[in-house]
This record gives C-alpha cells, sequence and structure tokens, in this order.
C-alpha cells in the first residue's frame, strides 16, 4: 500500500484498506466452513449413494438378500399402484415377468440430518418384457436412517417418469 501525503487521505486509504479486509473475510469464512462441512458430509454421502446403487444391482441380480439386508424391518415402499410393507415391496423389486438387464442412477442428491438422509434421484432401469425391450426412468426418494452403526432404508417412494412425445 502506498502512502499518500496528508494525514485524510492516509485514514481514507487505510480505512478502505480495512473496508477490502473485511469484504474479503466475508467471502471466503462462509466458503472455508462451507468446505468444511461437505467434507465431513462426504464420506457418508459416498456411503449413500454407494447404497443406491447396490440397490440398483440388488434388482438386476433379483437379489431379495440384498434388499432385506439394506431396509429396515419396517421398510415402506410406495409407488403409483400403491403402498408396499417391506415383503410386497423386495418382492416387486426382485420377481416378475420383466427382465431387467441394466439399472443406475442419475443425479443423486443426499440431504443429510444427523443420524438420517434423505436420497432423491432418477433410477433407469433397462430390459424387456411380454411388450419388448423398454428403458424406464423412476423418480425415487429414499429415507434412511443409520440404526445399529448402519444405513438402514426406511421408507422408498418412486414414480414412472412419463416418456416424452416424440
Amino acid at each position: 500500500m502506498s502512502r499518500i501525503s496528508g494525514s485524510s487521505l492516509t485514514l481514507v486509504v487505510l480505512s478502505k484498506a480495512k473496508d477490502l479486509l473485511l469484504l474479503v473475510l466475508l467471502i471466503t469464512v462462509p466458503h472455508i466452513a462451507t468446505a468444511q462441512l461437505t467434507a465431513g458430509q462426504n464420506s457418508a454421502e459416498r456411503e449413500l449413494f454407494r447404497l443406491e446403487n447396490e440397490w440398483a444391482h440388488a434388482v438386476v441380480k433379483r437379489d431379495a438378500a440384498i434388499l432385506h439386508r439394506m431396509t429396515a424391518p419396517r421398510w415402506v415402499y410406495s409407488d403409483e399402484t400403491g403402498v408396499m410393507e417391506r415383503e410386497a415391496g423386495i418382492k416387486a423389486f426382485t420377481t416378475g415377468t420383466d427382465t431387467v438387464r441394466d439399472a443406475s442412477n442419475e443425479r443423486m442428491r443426499a440431504l443429510l440430518y444427523d443420524n438420517s438422509a434423505v436420497v432423491i434421484g432418477v433410477l433407469v432401469m433397462k430390459g424387456s418384457g411380454a411388450s419388448g425391450p423398454f428403458t424406464n426412468r423412476y423418480r425415487y426418494t429414499d429415507s434412511w436412517v443409520k440404526l445399529d452403526g448402519r444405513w438402514q432404508c426406511v421408507a422408498s417412494q418412486d414414480y414412472l417418469i412419463p416418456q416424452r412425445k416424440r
């Protein structure tokens, strides 16, 4: 900082320097705090996203045991057909005449609250059924709670996203 002669000009320059420093602090401190908060959440988010992807693979493999392990005993599932308790919901994911060859998640977001979380995203399922090949997209919301030291899904809701008319 260069010093300008005259006491009133010196005070103006020093005042502007303090204002600039204050502005820099106001801009950077919240970002540092957010970065620290995000860093703490990243491991939980990664774990939840891993579980969501494991869920998708369990549907492809029709692996009810994995879904039993991931869901809490009172897990509920709802879609456009209604509400199902745990066993009926798992059966809906692992049986039926459709063959799912690929399932993946898109645009996942996790909202964390201490020992609970909400994950939203889009599940894309590709396969074939009675009317031929399909690619279905489902918008979902899964509610997770950390029970007995591990994340367990307590409620799931999804709906089939209507296909765009061409």
